[in-house]
């Protein structure tokens, strides 16, 4: 794979120091991971908001496969191709393909929603929605500049919550335990990743807490504005 220039080059080029730091932060990296949040966060919702098991799990699962396994499977297959070194893609230039499909794949989920019958049908749209108008943003951003995609997706899920905690009734995120529990482990997962992040050299710090102010900031906007509309 040929080098990037000079004026678009990035930590990921340098090697990171090696110990058990660098092997907790490549660790970190692979379990907080933007494919694997929005079952979670679909689910965590629509519990939130009383739905059925049935319906959780079909909030989870659209979540899952059309925003996770989909991007996954694409992105293995550049792999198998030798188009990139990892599923990491650390290669700025090489993610456009991928964010086309993940907007491909977010507009199907859309469609998905509207013709279930799921409690916190219009919820999840907007979810999705969040979801479609920052993949738009990111892929814009990374045109120019290596913005953390694993940083703005993990505290996106987090920003999500934030709102859905303070601007939803509910019963999970509301209480003091489960809501208090949840919404710290996601605190520290996003510091964690951002730490993580720096420390493999996959972003510099200015790139990870980008993302990070990114990720926690847009979904909290955007909700205010989708939530009363649909």
């Amino acid at each position: 794979m040929p080098s990037e220039p000079s004026s678009t080059a990035s930590p990921s080029k340098v090697e990171a120091p090696e110990g058990v730091g660098l092997v907790v932060a490549t660790g970190v990296s692979y379990v907080v991971n933007p494919l694997v949040l929005p079952p979670l966060v679909y689910g965590l919702v629509l519990a939130h908001i009383g739905a059925s098991a049935g319906d959780v799990a079909l909030g989870a699962g659209i979540g899952g496969v059309f925003l996770g396994v989909v991007p996954l499977l694409h992105v293995g297959w550049m792999r198998y191709r030798g188009e990139v070194r990892s599923l990491e893609i650390r290669d700025r230039r090489k993610r456009t393909e991928p964010f086309v499909v993940s907007l491909a794949a977010t507009l199907a989920a859309l469609f998905a929603v509207g013709a279930l019958d799921v409690q916190g049908r219009r919820l999840i749209a907007a979810l999705l929605g969040c979801h479609f108008l920052n993949t738009v943003l990111l892929l814009g951003i990374t045109r120019w500049w290596k913005i953390s995609v694993h940083c703005a997706s993990t505290a996106g899920a987090l920003g999500t919550l934030v709102f859905v905690w303070a601007h939803v009734p509910g019963s999970t995120l509301g209480t003091p335990l489960y809501g208090g529990g949840i919404l710290g482990t996601g605190v520290v997962l996003v510091l964690l990743l951002l730490w993580a992040r720096v420390r493999s050299r996959a972003h510099t710090l200015g790139q990870a807490t980008a993302g990070t102010v990114l990720g926690l900031v847009a979904p909290y906007l955007e909700l205010s504005v989708l939530l009363p509309v649909l």
